[in-house]
Parts: structure tokens; C-alpha cells; sequence
């Protein structure tokens, strides 16, 4: 059998807008005042273009996440004059609770992306593929929050982790987070400095934006437990579609190899080929043989490229033929 680990390209290859500039879209319909807050702590205002506001966060966004401009809020923090009798003394538990309220995003935007996600329509979806079957016993690994393969290619749920959750999951939201430890190391050295001179301001602003790191950082380990799912499987050889290979991800990549052997092929499909040297680059530094993995155009992955030829595939996987 064969381990497809699947990224947001494969649902973008099926047509679908899943995007995070297509999530940057709805938020500014369905909740426009949120979006103008939430992209103002990144220095993005409404008179930026397109592209800029894509480069500064939306282009790689759960990378970017950690890139508040954390010395402006700092240094608005420290500057605030709440006239309390004590001066600054007993200050710390006014701002903190102050600024707390201000950058609690990453709750909210985890619930706007599920509801975001239940808001794009699969049903008139049909298979681009004929390599994913469920007469098959393959497995598949899946970063996607959508419910492509169990609806579009009928494949059995339980042949399917979904690493971060799912619209089938209906007890939590999908996962959001970075995976800047040097960020966060950075703004608790800078508690420590503030609390050696007994600077309440400087400490409460910095365990908030603390706090906001710490709930926007993407523990790996927390997750890879899952992982355990592939490690007793008879798994022949593994295939990357749609997936960017991002250094958010590589430690999955890792234990996956780890759990299958690490003498399996590895086959990565790709949209361009310009990037498959960096893709190939990301595997090796995740401890993955060069000589196992091997880079293919994803045209040759999406072979049903008409109408008809996908209308009949998608006959035959909803009657089983």
C-alpha cells in the first residue's frame, strides 16, 4: 500500500478556494472589522495593495504569525498613562488583563477558519486523479481540513488521519500556528530583563505578547502521536502532492519516515518544478535519503484533466466500479 500525504495544492488542484488569501477574502466580508485589527499588528493597512499585504502575511500566514511588530506594541504599552495612585506599582495586572482582551486572535481565527471551510462547497467536486482509489488499501496523511478524499474519491474515514482536525471533527477547531521558538525565546529573555529592573509595564505588555506566541506556536510533538497510525503498515512508498514542505511540518515528515522503515521512496509532486530542488533540500534536512526521493511535474499526478474523463471517474467510485 502507499502513504499519500496530502497539502492544501491537492485541494486547489480540485479547483477549490483554500487559499489563505481566499480566508483573508471572507474575513473581509463576513467580519471586516476583525481582518483591519488583526492585520494592523502586522503593519498592514487598508491602502497596501494586494501584494503587499500577501507578502508581509497572507502568502505563507501560519509562518508569519509570529511576525507582530512586537516593539510597537511594546513601546505603546510602556507608554500608557493609566493615572493610577500608586503610579506604576500594582500596574502589571491592569495591562496585562487590558492587552490580553486585544490580542486574543488566534481563538477567534481558528473558529473563523472552520467556519470559512464549511463555507466552500465540495459537492460538485470531481476527482482530478486516477492514482488515489478506494478499491485500494492506501493511507493517506492529510493537512487539509476538507473532506476531498472521503467525499469526492469515497475513501474509508478510517484510512485517513487528518493532522489537525477536520470538518468531521466537531469538538475543536482546526490548528493554527508557527513554528518561531526563536521568537519566543527572545520575548521571555526580554521579561527577564524587565523584571531585573523591576519594570511592571515592560513585564505585563511582554507576557502578553508572550502569551500571544505561545498560543499561535504549532507543537508538533503534540500531534505526532497520531503518526503512530502508519507505523505497523505495510507501506510501500510514500507520495507528497500539494504540500509546500514548509519547516512548520518537517518534523511530521521525519517520524514518518522514521515509522516506516527509512528506506521507502519518497515521490514529490510538483506544481512547478523550479521548486523542487528546495523541496527535495526540505526532506534531506529532515533526515530523509536524497537517493530515495524523487521530484515529478504534478501534471503527471493530475491525469484527469477533461470533463468527461473525470465525470466518468467520479461514476465510477460513487457505484464502485
Amino acid at each position: 500500500m502507499k502513504l499519500f500525504i496530502i497539502g492544501n495544492g491537492f485541494d486547489i488542484g480540485h479547483g477549490l478556494p483554500t487559499g489563505y488569501w481566499d480566508f483573508r477574502t471572507f474575513l473581509d466580508l463576513v467580519y471586516p472589522e476583525f481582518l483591519r485589527s488583526f492585520e494592523e499588528h502586522y503593519d498592514i493597512y487598508p491602502g497596501m495593495s494586494a501584494e503587499a499585504k500577501k507578502k508581509t502575511l497572507w502568502s505563507r500566514f501560519e509562518s508569519n504569525l509570529a511576525n507582530i511588530d512586537e516593539d510597537t506594541i511594546i513601546e505603546i504599552g510602556t507608554s500608557i498613562e493609566l493615572d493610577l495612585e500608586s503610579g506604576d506599582v500594582g500596574i502589571e495586572d491592569t495591562l496585562y488583563s487590558y492587552f490580553t482582551d486585544e490580542y486574543q486572535y488566534i481563538e477567534k481565527l481558528a473558529g473563523y477558519l472552520k467556519q470559512w471551510v464549511r463555507s466552500i462547497k465540495i459537492r460538485d467536486c470531481l476527482p482530478r486523479t486516477s492514482l488515489i482509489d478506494k478499491n485500494n488499501r492506501d493511507l493517506f496523511l492529510t493537512f487539509n481540513y476538507t473532506a476531498v478524499l472521503e467525499n469526492v474519491y469515497g475513501i474509508t474515514p478510517g484510512n485517513i488521519v487528518h493532522i489537525h482536525g477536520s470538518l468531521r471533527d466537531y469538538t475543536h477547531d482546526p490548528v493554527l500556528g508557527h513554528s518561531n521558538k526563536e521568537r519566543l525565546q527572545k520575548i521571555r529573555n526580554r521579561i527577564t530583563d524587565a523584571e531585573k529592573v523591576f519594570d511592571e509595564k515592560e513585564c505585563s505588555i511582554c507576557r502578553v505578547v508572550n502569551d500571544y506566541y505561545g498560543r499561535t506556536f504549532k507543537d508538533t510533538s503534540r500531534y505526532s502521536v497520531y503518526l503512530s497510525h502508519f507505523a505497523e503498515k505495510d507501506i510501500s512508498d510514500i507520495i507528497v502532492i500539494g504540500h509546500s514542505l514548509d519547516g512548520i511540518d518537517m518534523p511530521y515528515f521525519s517520524i514518518i519516515d522514521s515509522n516506516t522503515g527509512q528506506n521507502r521512496m519518497w515521490t514529490v509532486y510538483c506544481y512547478d518544478m523550479d521548486e523542487a530542488p528546495a523541496k527535495k533540500q526540505s526532506l534531506i534536512d529532515a533526515g530523509i535519503d536524497s537517493d530515495r526521493i524523487v521530484t515529478v511535474n504534478a501534471d503527471d499526478f493530475y491525469d484527469l484533466k477533461d470533463d468527461e474523463s473525470a465525470k466518468r471517474r467520479a461514476f465510477e467510485l460513487k457505484y464502485g466500479f
